[in-house]
């Protein structure tokens, strides 16, 4: 059959082969009369083929209902509050003690990279962090996922292009720290899927975290100021967060781990009973996976046993995530779910 010299046939095949972006639920409920549309308007215009644009937009809203499909909405939008508390907090805290650190001028005279007055050009992550945090509290949801999504990209490019961490922490200021930068990526992609709705508890958990960093990292610092040697009698140049936080600190590789085994055990847990926190904490949980693996590839590498368990980390991550993402949930067997979304 054609129209036109169109091969109808031929068209309809071309059109379904690219409906398979969509998930299979929505093939089975849809997919006859999206052909059906695409093969008029294609007649209409007398195309012999689908447009570049039209092939293009499919396949983004075909991604986009599979997205849905394992993450709704709602579990969006919560991991995306996490993360953008998370990421404003974190980039603040790395701003003032790392980059700037007011009670020291004279450190980024030690710099290796130095911004203006600053020890490296981090300070441009942080202010599309805070400028992220201003706008969803100004109700400006658009910008500020370009403003996370451009951090994220940022973090990555200074990484880089920017010279290396240091790993034994002496002599220079190691800058940029690349295990807080993968973490600010990956929490900059995260807080660009979903919209943040409750502005008021993004606010507080931002605060909350940014007390908490500060906190520690200077309690830290205070208890090591006795083991590890000033530099020209000047404290607190050193790369607080690997060396108080990532490289053998509180958070560690081994300890972020065990935290996200933690994570998306309760992930599991919540999905068997019907809750859609399953998703959220599942999101939620790959930015510090990442920064885990970058941990351990910069520090644990060359020990074998480290790299064994790094594996077998995965492996586990992997397999309760899925578990957290598919499992059909005891509730809904009973007709009693709270909410759940359907497995993809």
């Amino acid at each position: 059959m054609s129209v036109l010299g169109l091969d109808l046939q031929h068209l309809e095949q071309q059109y379904r082969r690219q409906l398979r972006w969509y998930p299979g639920r929505w093939r089975r409920e849809h997919e006859e009369a999206m052909v059906g549309i695409l093969l008029d308007v294609a007649e209409e215009e007398g195309r012999e083929r689908p447009r570049r644009a039209e092939m293009l937009d499919l396949a983004a809203h075909g991604l986009g209902a599979r997205l849905s499909a394992v993450f709704p909405a709602t579990s969006r939008d919560q991991a995306a509050s996490f993360a953008l508390a998370t990421g404003v907090a974190w980039s603040l805290a790395y701003f003032i003690v790392q980059d700037w650190m007011p009670w020291n001028p004279g450190s980024h005279a030690y710099a290796l990279d130095p911004f203006g007055p600053f020890n490296s050009a981090g300070v441009l992550v942080t202010a599309l962090w805070v400028l992220a945090g201003v706008l969803v509290l100004a109700r400006r949801s658009t910008a500020a996922r370009f403003s996370t999504l451009g951090a994220a990209a940022l973090a990555l490019i200074l990484i880089v292009v920017q010279t290396p961490s240091s790993p034994e922490y002496v002599v220079v200021y190691p800058s940029p720290d690349r295990v807080t930068f993968v973490l600010l990526a990956g929490l900059g992609l995260i807080a660009a899927v979903g919209k943040p709705r409750r502005k008021s508890t993004t606010a507080a958990l931002a605060t909350g975290w940014f007390a908490a960093l500060s906190g520690v990292l200077l309690i830290m610092n205070q208890l090591d100021t006795v083991s590890v040697p000033l530099a020209a009698g000047r404290p607190s140049w050193y790369d607080f967060f690997n060396r108080y936080l990532w490289s053998g600190g509180l958070l560690g590789p081994g300890v972020v781990g065990i935290l996200i085994v933690v994570a998306l055990s309760a992930a599991v847990a919540f999905r068997v009973t019907g809750h859609r926190l399953g998703g959220t904490l599942v999101l939620s949980a790959v930015p510090w996976a990442a920064s885990a693996l970058v941990n351990w590839a910069m520090y644990l590498g060359a020990d074998p046993s480290s790299f064994v368990l790094a594996v077998l980390m995965v492996v586990v991550w992997v397999a309760l995530s899925i578990a957290a993402l598919t499992l059909r949930p005891r509730a809904r067997q009973e007709g009693q779910a709270h909410g759940a979304p359907d497995p993809a």
